[in-house]
């Protein structure tokens, strides 16, 4: 993977996935210091957005954001392939990064 992304010239960003009913794992937390290593921007796509009640997304948030320690250029955007809530915005941020 190290070769992957230091070496691809064309790779413009990456996406992680994360499961939002759950503050992210360790092997989350590791990923995107991975991610984060190579110097790339990194879409966190939270999923299974509809499993959060709509009270509790924003605290949901905050702990994801907290835990990744996430970067300033790095975006978080949930997302509920049940739903379809938050395909809009996850490829409005995708398409920033083609050219």
């Amino acid at each position: 993977m190290e070769e992957y992304f230091q070496e691809r010239e064309t790779l413009e960003a990456t996406v992680l996935l994360i499961d939002m009913r759950h503050p992210p794992t360790e092997d989350d937390i590791i990923m995107y210091d991975f991610l984060k290593h190579f110097e790339l921007p990194v879409l966190v796509v939270a999923t299974k957005l509809d499993k959060v009640k709509k009270a509790k997304r924003d605290q949901h948030y905050k702990v994801i954001k907290e835990a990744l320690d996430l970067e300033p250029e790095d975006q978080l955007v949930a997302f509920s392939a049940e739903t379809g809530e938050g395909k809009d915005q996850a490829w409005r941020h995708l398409s920033g990064f083609i050219s």
